[in-house]
């Protein structure tokens, strides 16, 4: 939760003028109930340098497009986070020791795994542009590496620049994984209208899972699908690739 009073403040300003926009300076995660949906926009400026406040002017004026993406995931309240699993014994810990309930599950793959609706997604980011995915293509660049592009047009009237997260989904290996993992991301910078091509690399290790007794990374061989999106719940586009033989992954 904010400290003192002051979701009760943004709550009682934003009552008496409805273009109120509130900006966090915050390093994690916070509760925005129950004055999110009073309020005409949310800017996530965490802690910035010495040239923080001329950043911050730029965006709030309109200078510059935000075009930042959440690099966690902002559940809707503190009981949806793994850290209040097992009670005392996961935070603050027992005897100074702290049990990670989630296991592999770090982040966003907690929230996916247990179905869990976050308040905002991890990658989410808005922008004053929109952005259009399409032509997604993928091709093998050796043994379980593959290079994956796609299309990215900016259908706004403002220059802006998009964040472009590609996931990979395992649906078929004899180990539990994540739903989906993130494996790679690009930034684009396009004006009104433009189009241009992203790319990205993924290698062995980008399939590979921990098998443990084997003590070794390994790529099952299957089908594995290539998610690319906004966010990690901002899918846009999938393309298939097909891993023929097992690899292992340094």
């Amino acid at each position: 939760s904010l400290p003192a009073h002051q979701a009760e403040l943004i709550t009682r300003v934003a009552a008496a003028n409805l273009r109120t926009v509130v900006v966090l300076l915050n390093g994690a995660p916070v509760s925005m109930d129950p004055w999110l949906s009073k309020v005409s926009g949310v800017l996530e400026a965490w802690y910035g340098g010495s040239e923080a406040g001329k950043a911050l002017a730029a965006v709030v004026f309109g200078d510059v497009n935000p075009s930042g993406k959440l690099p966690v995931t902002f559940p809707r309240s503190l009981a949806d986070t793994p850290t209040q699993q097992g009670g005392m014994r996961a935070y603050p810990g027992i005897n100074q020791t702290v049990h990670y309930y989630e296991g592999i599950f770090v982040g966003y793959r907690w929230y996916e795994s247990r179905k869990i609706k976050p308040l905002f997604p991890f990658g989410f980011g808005l922008s004053y542009a929109h952005f259009a995915y399409s032509n997604p293509k993928v091709q093998s660049s050796g043994p379980a590496s593959a290079v994956v592009t796609c299309d990215v047009t900016n259908t706004g009237t403002r220059p802006g620049a998009e964040v472009v997260e590609l996931y990979v989904h395992d649906g078929h290996s004899r180990m539990v994984r994540p739903d989906k993992e993130l494996k790679a991301f690009a930034k684009v910078f396009l004006a009104p209208g433009e189009t241009r091509t992203v790319s990205l690399a993924l290698n062995a290790r980008s399939f590979a899972y921990y098998a443990p007794d084997r003590r070794a990374w390994v790529v099952d061989p299957g089908t594995f699908t290539l998610l690319l999106g906004s966010s990690s719940e901002d899918l846009r586009l999938s393309v298939p690739f097909a891993v023929g033989a097992e690899a292992r992954a340094e």
